[in-house]
């Protein structure tokens, strides 16, 4: 029976790939997520993603098929700052609603349950360049076996990975991968524990001059004004 599972999965994994890839539009994309949250049982999804910079950014803007006067509220309302959910999820991956009281009982979820988002799931990866990809899930009625979760967590990680790859979104920083040269990322780091050029200059046996001329090729490469930005910046990218 366990190589019958597997065998399943890699035959839905190969076939999801292709059908992802094929997909010329956001909304093609969306269309066949919606296809494939029916297929676990569900009636409708919610996908955003938060970029770790820049770090005075607002919460992750949903979009997907939860009840459109819903996605508007939750946006507007910037309810992704509290929703426990995802909060949860940030450190569990998968957070099945029904499991957590104080969620159920939270002001945010009571309102859901005015556009029939009664049963359902949150999860949370984080992807390439450390950036955040939430997805939510939802029905109106059964709750979620203990049957279900498993499967929940690998095909919704799978999702995720798939719209990461496929999903073109704004550029930004965070977007584009940032290539480093080894003395550059060690000047960097030296930033980023506060020391100054000619600190560094001493400690690496080189001119300011040289120390600066990297300084600003690396501001570059981070689209930033001054180092002290550029470092935290490089932190949460996970590049240092």
């Amino acid at each position: 029976m366990p190589m019958r599972q597997n065998s399943d999965f890699m035959t839905w994994w190969v076939d999801v790939n292709l059908r992802f890839a094929s997909c010329g539009s956001a909304d093609e994309l969306f269309r066949q997520i919606e296809n494939e949250i029916y297929g676990l049982g569900f009636d409708c999804f919610a996908y955003g993603y938060r970029r770790p910079v820049p770090f005075n950014q607002g919460e992750a803007h949903l979009v997907g098929t939860y009840p459109e006067e819903w996605l508007k509220r939750y946006n507007e309302k910037g309810y992704g700052a509290t929703d426990l959910s995802v909060i949860k999820a940030r450190s569990q991956g998968l957070v099945v609603w029904q499991d957590h009281g104080e969620l159920l009982d939270s002001r945010l979820f009571c309102e859901a349950r005015e556009w029939n988002l009664n049963i359902g799931a949150t999860f949370v990866a984080r992807g390439r360049n450390q950036t955040l990809h939430m997805l939510g899930i939802s029905r109106s009625d059964e709750p979620i076996g203990a049957d279900e979760v498993l499967l929940l967590k690998l095909k919704l990680r799978c999702i995720t990975e798939l719209l990461e790859d496929n999903l073109q979104c704004p550029g930004s920083v965070a977007q584009a991968e940032i290539l480093l040269s080894t003395r550059e990322a060690e000047i960097l780091r030296w930033i980023a524990d506060g020391k100054c050029s000619r600190s560094i200059s001493e400690i690496l046996s080189l001119s300011e001059h040289t120390v600066n001329y990297h300084v600003k090729s690396i501001q570059r490469k981070f689209g930033s004004s001054n180092r002290v930005l550029t470092a935290a910046y490089a932190a949460a990218l996970g590049v240092i």
